[in-house]
């Protein structure tokens, strides 16, 4: 799926900081959410309501009139995540014979079921695909008048980063699997009334993919690496009501994005390689966010959020052939939508020191193992969080945040077709069956600074 990197593709690469991310960290599915170090120590409950950062502008920007003069912010989170994929009992059908059924026309197949992990065999039955990698965010925030407010804000808010072996027992299904996306977005607050905000924003968002896997071909493995890219758009509304100085709530909502990916496939064999123009279609869903917070006294303050993501949209990863030829592959995918419920609590221990905790549950979109692939090994997740914010000065925060995710034990059992053309479809398949385990540890800190 990529092309070439272009001009202006490497232009937002660079201001961007070169984001690599990996989807399998907080939020679910191909979903990021680290887009704050701040939000991170309380597990992102209550979103940008809570009003300690400058992040409002991507989680509700209506949020963004909760301060005022003019703020900027950086930061980065740093995310290691094992996703250990052990075999449990694969096997490959193929034609005892299938070199005769290949090369003589008319040759009955004898089909016979082999394991595909064998003690002292070449093929890896375990593996980890899980990978290290840094999130970096950047906003900025400023007043127009006493009643509007403008935001710009850098982030990646879908993401994927896995990689296994060439020769482990899922390398028919996936080797390596990765997608950025790049947001940029600006975006306007209005106080409407006292106690009523509403924000709007557009965005920009540059995505990137990366499919690699291997192919059955009746002696060494072929390869088939798949790149393509293309930019989107979308935009995202905010509304923020004020009960009083202690007690608000915001709902937010950020709309799909549509994609053309556009690249090639580049596919090695020992027959010969290939490299046909692909193009896929995929679109980044859209997703509703509701929060809450509550100051309890001078020092303590409660917050919780739920948000609604209309993964149902993701039905199938299709790749088709440029020529308009046909599809080159397609994976049934099926997601369903999901649910992710946050709490959260913050101390101001004194004007210098914040302390931060929170919980988060976080639904799955896949439904079944038979569409639980190893590129996106999903599964449902609790994760643990704490924070603080130290105060240099009124001017500077410094924020350290810190995440603990532990995934549900998951499996995958899909039936797999390995082999490329010219060998028939269905001739050979493979069985794949995994069973994963996996953690994560984030770690972030950022800097914000009011003028």
């Amino acid at each position: 799926m990529l092309h070439p990197k272009t001009y202006s593709s490497l232009w937002v690469l660079g201001i961007a900081g070169l984001l690599t991310v990996t989807g399998q960290a907080y939020a679910s599915g191909l979903q990021i959410s680290e887009q704050s170090v701040t939000g991170l120590g309380r597990a992102f409950a209550g979103g940008s309501l809570v009003n300690d950062d400058v992040s409002a502008v991507h989680y509700n920007p209506a949020d963004m009139m909760l301060s005022k003069g003019m703020q900027v912010q950086a930061g980065f989170t740093f995310i290691g995540i094992s996703i250990e994929a052990n075999d449990a009992g694969s096997t490959t059908r193929l034609p005892a014979n299938l070199g005769d059924v290949l090369t003589k026309p008319g040759t009955l197949p004898v089909f016979v079921s082999v394991p595909d992990c064998r003690p002292g065999g070449a093929v890896r039955c375990n593996d980890d695909g899980g990978t290290d990698n840094v999130v970096p965010n950047a906003f900025f925030a400023m007043d127009i008048n006493d009643r509007m407010r403008f935001g710009l804000g850098i982030t990646a808010p879908f993401a994927v980063a896995t990689n296994y072996g060439r020769n482990w027992v899922g390398r028919y299904a996936a080797v390596e699997s990765e997608l950025k996306t790049i947001d940029i977005n600006p975006g306007i607050a209005y106080r409407v009334t006292d106690q009523l905000s509403l924000g709007f924003g557009v965005s920009a968002q540059y995505a990137d993919v990366t499919l690699t896997k291997a192919l059955f071909t009746g002696g060494p493995d072929g390869y088939a690496d798949t790149q393509g890219d293309d930019w989107g758009f979308g935009f995202n509304l905010g509304a923020t009501y004020e009960f009083d100085s202690t007690t608000r709530v915001g709902l937010s909502y950020r709309s799909r994005v549509n994609y053309t990916l556009e690249g090639h496939t580049s596919i090695s064999t020992y027959l010969g390689n290939l490299n046909p123009e692909v193009t896929a279609d995929w679109t980044a869903p859209d997703w509703l966010a509701l929060a809450f917070y509550k100051r309890l006294n001078n020092q303590w303050a409660v917050m919780a959020s739920t948000r609604w993501t209309n993964w149902s949209l993701f039905e199938k990863l299709q790749i088709d052939r440029a020529d308009g030829s046909g599809p080159l592959s397609s994976v049934p995918e099926n997601w369903k939508d999901s649910w992710s419920f946050n709490l959260g609590v913050t101390y101001d221990y004194n004007p210098d020191w914040t302390f931060r905790a929170g919980y988060v549950y976080d639904q799955t979109p896949i439904r079944s193992a038979e569409y639980r692939h190893p590129s996106i090994p999903d599964s449902d997740r609790n994760a643990f969080a704490l924070g603080f914010s130290y105060h240099p000065s009124s001017n500077l925060s410094v924020d350290f945040g810190y995440m603990y995710i532990s995934f549900d034990d998951a499996s995958t059992d899909e039936v797999l077709n390995p082999a490329p053309a010219p060998i028939p479809a269905g001739l050979v398949t493979q069985r794949l069956m995994l069973d994963y385990n996996g953690s994560g540890n984030l770690v972030g800190i950022q800097a914000s600074y009011k003028f």
